[in-house]
């Protein structure tokens, strides 16, 4: 969406401990009689589904992105979306005007940004959950867990879908314990938005005229100062504070001393380590030397960038068409710098899943994948549309994809630079105790030794729970 939405919202109200609870026991888990063997065979079973089976066959799709079908009624040209919401609208209506048996995909409505994890939820522990589900991957493993999804892997066999062709950041997206319980859809990560006449100004540009971005945490503050000497300008700019991008940066930069918060088996908590403290080091001293505004919001990160006073903004893959045709400067996007050795930035994925229904119904699943099967296979209009990276390979290699305004300046991100969080359950409820602990540091002058031991305390115990 070209709008200024945060992403970390919606990631924020997944599954809580009540509703995980309330979820363990609304009946789904044996859902089609036998549980996670049961839907296995289910899903195995879908690619004997006849075309005369799917003939005429209605499914819900429960989605966010926004509501747009006043705009788009009647709509089946992709090029003709300007937003995210647009896009996989039109794309739901070509899918209903052109797929061979007839099936027609319904949007369940009511389920607005801040709430849709809230309202997912209450579908299932009614019993009666969408057909189609857009999650986040990082929320995946958590409906994963509690069986509430069907298992993919033997559908993907059986009906031929390519996942061959997805690359290591989207399969990891829709993979649970070994098992693939989604389609990808994309890659967003935070990227480095860049004021180059900022970078012009401060004389940190090549012979070319391209903005030179730091390559340790010596050249970053070396080139913040450079800034602001000779601009008066903010040199960093980001959401610090009402939100998880602060704790997402400490994150990458740990990352990028090649560890972990949380290891990817979930089952250890290393955060009270020589890295964090070392990341945590960095951040602080941007605040207390004024290079970056601790208090600064999603929002007011957003506008002090598009009004020209912040050379480097950290925000994500979402807002690069909009900043391409909205900046009064000279704009331009690329990977996130790397501090220290291997390049790293947080990153997650939209994803499609089929929930499991409590009457199962071959038919509904198979049209289900269908529907899912199709979204994967125009993830390029997808792409192309909104500033996401595709999470296909075949998708960012092709030339229309690295045409595309600014794309081929932050591809790598997609290839080998972006970080998932961990294919865990209850990862967003890590992200928020380290939001709350790490935040006091530079909120509320919290020191940061003990903060990053009472975090790491906090998440041993999520993560023992």
């Amino acid at each position: 969406m070209h709008t200024i939405a945060r992403r970390g919202m919606l990631a924020r109200l997944a599954v809580t401990l009540a509703t995980a609870l309330l979820l363990a026991g609304c009946g789904l888990g044996g859902a089609g009689g036998g549980g996670e063997e049961a839907a296995r065979t289910e899903g195995g079973e879908l690619a004997n589904v006849s075309a005369e089976d799917l003939k005429g066959t209605s499914i819900t799709l429960s989605r966010f992105f926004g509501d747009c079908e006043e705009n788009t009624r009647g709509v089946t040209d992709v090029s003709k979306a300007t937003s995210e919401c647009e896009v996989i609208q039109i794309l739901t209506n070509a899918f209903n005007a052109e797929n061979q048996f007839g099936i027609q995909v319904k949007r369940l409505g009511g389920a607005v940004w801040d709430t849709y994890y809230d309202a997912l939820n209450a579908t299932f522990a009614g019993g009666n959950p969408p057909d189609v589900a857009v999650m986040h991957g990082s929320n995946l493993p958590d409906y994963a867990a509690r069986n509430l999804l069907l298992p993919l892997d033997d559908a993907v066999a059986g009906l031929n879908i390519n996942l061959g062709d997805a690359t290591r950041f989207g399969r990891d997206a829709v993979t649970y314990q070994d098992a693939t319980y989604a389609l990808p859809f994309d890659v967003h990560a935070n990227l480095a938005h860049l004021n180059v006449d900022i970078f012009e100004a401060a004389g940190l540009v090549d012979a070319n005229g391209n903005p030179e971005l730091p390559a340790s945490v010596d050249a970053f503050f070396a080139a913040a100062k450079q800034v602001k000497d000779r601009t008066g300008k903010q040199f960093f700019g980001g959401e610090f504070v009402n939100g998880p991008a602060g704790t997402r940066l400490l994150m990458a930069l740990v990352n990028q001393q090649g560890k972990e918060i949380v290891s990817q088996d979930g089952k250890q908590a290393q955060v009270d380590s020589p890295e964090a403290r070392a990341a945590l080091e960095v951040m602080l001293r941007m605040f207390k030397e004024g290079y970056a505004e601790p208090k600064q919001t999603y929002d007011a990160s957003h506008q002090a960038f598009l009004k020209g006073d912040v050379a480097l903004l950290m925000n994500g893959t979402w807002v690069v068409d909009q900043y391409d045709k909205e900046a009064k400067f000279s704009y331009r996007t690329a990977d996130f710098p790397a501090l220290f050795a291997e390049p790293a930035t947080w990153a997650n994925s939209h994803v499609w899943a089929i929930p499991r229904q409590k009457q199962a119904d071959p038919v509904r699943y198979r049209a289900a994948v269908e529907f899912v099967k199709y979204l994967y296979d125009h993830e390029d209009a997808w792409a192309l549309g909104t500033g996401h990276l595709a999470a296909r390979t075949s998708v960012l290699d092709s030339p229309e994809f690295k045409n595309a305004p600014q794309r081929a300046n932050y591809a790598e991100t997609a290839r080998s630079i972006a970080r998932l969080a961990p294919r865990i359950r209850n990862w967003q409820a890590v992200e928020d105790t380290l939001t709350q602990k790490i935040e006091a540091t530079w909120l509320a002058g919290a020191a940061p030794d003990k903060a990053l031991k009472d975090a790491q305390t906090d998440v041993e115990r999520l993560l023992a729970g």
